[in-house]
């Protein structure tokens, strides 16, 4: 199994990188980013890996603050119980050292939120301070919990993730007759129509298939130039992505 321990400290030293609003706790993937120190659009990859996977649910997204070149980014947000859960897996899988600032950050909060302040140890009155010091113990065993259970939902889908990526960075590309075949059993048809729902392929003005832009700029599939017309192909990125939203599994001993 994989293994993560739960080091916290007193200290948070990223108390602003988690927000409270409404008593609802959240934190959002720039606040992820700026704790992990990673690219925010790297840590957004991350995010929806598992979810595509699914490991942690869809998280909603809000308007992040607008930059000095206008650009307004999409941040992904998470909120109480469950986004204290995802964003756990998340770091894990990102920089699990960071998993005991992390932790810190939602007690931290929680804290807050219930104006549990002050330690047991400052509290004067017996029964107040034993009081406290079971909350304390209770928060402790809960987030130990939570870090057990992002552990086995790495560990699960570990395997999966790694397929992903070592298709997904082969050269190459192939026909739809050949990659319909490793789609868990689809039929050929069913894998172009999921491709024409999700835009992946368009009808040109003359009928053909096209490659729709995202597709084209993504690398997911290429035109190969034949006596006839263009052939699209979809590259093993491409399938890699493809059986990602699906929710299929590919073996990477398949493609050796």
């Amino acid at each position: 199994m994989t293994s993560l321990s739960l080091q916290t400290t007193n200290s948070t030293l990223y108390n602003t990188a988690i927000v409270t609003a409404n008593n609802v706790v959240k934190m959002t993937s720039q606040q992820i980013a700026d704790l992990v120190q990673l690219r925010h659009d790297n840590v957004k990859r991350t995010i929806e890996t598992l979810v595509n996977s699914g490991v942690i649910v869809q998280p909603q997204i809000e308007d992040g603050i607008k930059s000095a070149n206008g650009v307004i980014p999409k941040l992904y947000v998470f909120e109480g119980d469950q986004g204290e859960r995802d964003t756990t897996i998340i770091v894990a899988q990102l920089s699990p050292q960071f998993l005991g600032q992390v932790v810190d950050q939602w007690r931290f909060l929680k804290q807050q939120m219930l104006e549990m302040v002050r330690p047991s140890y400052m509290i004067e009155d017996p029964v107040a301070r034993a009081k406290k010091w079971i909350e304390e113990q209770t928060a402790k065993q809960e987030a130990e919990a939570k870090l057990l259970e992002a552990a086995k939902a790495i560990e699960v889908m570990q395997p999966t993730v790694d397929a992903y990526e070592l298709i997904a960075g082969k050269k190459g590309s192939m026909c739809f007759q050949d990659a319909y075949k490793f789609l868990g059993g689809i039929k050929l048809k069913e894998m172009k129509q999921w491709m024409y729902d999700k835009k992946w392929i368009n009808k040109d003005r003359f009928g053909r298939d096209s490659i729709g832009y995202y597709q084209n700029m993504n690398g997911y599939l290429v035109e190969k130039v034949t006596t006839h017309q263009p052939q699209i192909r979809i590259t093993y990125k491409g399938l890699a992505a493809m059986a990602r939203q699906m929710k299929i599994k590919l073996n990477a001993e398949d493609f050796n």
